[in-house]
């Protein structure tokens, strides 16, 4: 029986290492051989599990991240691309600081430096704004520039300028959600809360950010369409990067199953477990796991934090932590591995 075991993070208790550490020691225990994967859509943390599958660092620097803060940042190289998570530096685990507060102006220098950045995990909530005003592009309130625009920012800004020193960029960029930035099921509504967004705030961002990028189609006689799909990365700056400033956005876990050679070795096992802290309707919009199962052939069951996707699954089995996750990951997770081993020991 050949049994393969894919984890991504458990976010904000467990890393997908050492998930796969818990369950491996419930394995060996109970005599069941298995082949253990950590996988990452390109979100946080996404550099360490990339390391290991013995991508190379190309450099270590510190960086300021979003807040102002000094940072140990890493930069691999992926087959010959340098890659680069900007989690890193707009990261949720960062700080406890509102969205409203920060922006993604922190990417500004990473961007000309790498070949390959990835998105995902972020606190940012800013449409790219923030980014966009580190390149070139000025936002007023009436004769005002608004400098390092934030959130809170976004109600007073009347126009724009493109200065000469705003040009493209050549970038692949890793989206770890194939949702819109807005409109129905939008990134905003969706990641909103979890990043400190109440309904009052979300609805507040969607509008004004409609507005300022009618201002900013108008300005640059772009179309843009913030209500198409992989836009919403990062709280948007998938959208800015993608149709204003001309990257190609890709799938994040594409791209791993790919660079990794992982996707050649999914559809081989008789049995399939995938684990994450919360399996949902975002789990099959580009997150990793979602790309996973779409070429698991053989049995597939779910151990995990919570399972909360309403509608058919193909599961063969459902094992989830539930509330007492949130206290004792590693307990409950052991326990409800135990309760996997019996079900495909039967």
């Amino acid at each position: 029986m050949k049994v393969n075991v894919y984890s991504d993070k458990f976010s904000g208790t467990l890393s997908a290492s050492e998930a796969l550490q818990i369950i491996r020691s419930v394995f060996k225990k109970s005599g069941i051989q298995a082949n253990y994967f950590p996988v990452t859509d390109g979100g946080e943390c996404s550099t360490e599990i990339f390391k290991h599958y013995n991508m190379p660092v190309h450099q270590r620097i510190m960086n300021k991240d979003f807040v102002g803060n000094w940072r140990p940042t890493e930069f691999l190289n992926i087959n010959g691309e340098i890659y680069f998570e900007s989690a890193s530096l707009i990261g949720i685990n960062n700080s406890t600081t509102h969205p409203y507060e920060l922006n993604s102006s922190s990417l500004s220098k990473i961007v000309r430096q790498v070949d390959v950045l990835s998105l995902g995990g972020s606190k940012t909530v800013d449409g790219g704004i923030g980014l966009l005003s580190s390149l070139g592009i000025d936002f007023y309130s009436d004769t005002e520039i608004i400098k390092n625009p934030k959130p809170k920012d976004f109600s007073r800004i009347t126009s724009l300028k493109v200065l000469d020193s705003f040009t493209k960029l050549e970038l692949k960029v890793l989206t770890d959600t194939s949702i819109s930035l807005l409109g129905n099921n939008s990134a905003i509504s969706a990641y909103g809360p979890q990043k400190g967004l109440d309904k009052k705030e979300i609805y507040h961002i969607e509008t004004q950010l409609e507005r300022i990028f009618e201002m900013l189609s108008t300005t640059l006689n772009l179309p843009l369409n913030p209500y198409e799909g992989n836009t919403g990365a990062a709280g948007g700056l998938s959208f800015m990067l993608g149709e204003v400033l001309g990257c190609s956005v890709i799938s994040g876990s594409e791209y791993f199953l790919r660079e990794t050679g992982l996707i050649s070795k999914i559809s081989n096992a008789e049995i399939s477990v995938v684990c994450e802290g919360k399996f949902d309707k975002t789990s099959l919009s580009g997150k990793v796991i979602g790309e996973v199962l779409k070429h698991i052939t053989g049995k597939k069951y779910f151990l995990g934090g919570q399972y909360e996707y309403i509608g058919d699954n193909e599961f063969n089995g459902i094992h989830e932590c539930g509330p007492k996750g949130l206290t004792n990951p590693k307990e409950e997770l052991r326990n409800i591995t135990r309760k996997l081993v019996k079900q495909i020991s039967m």
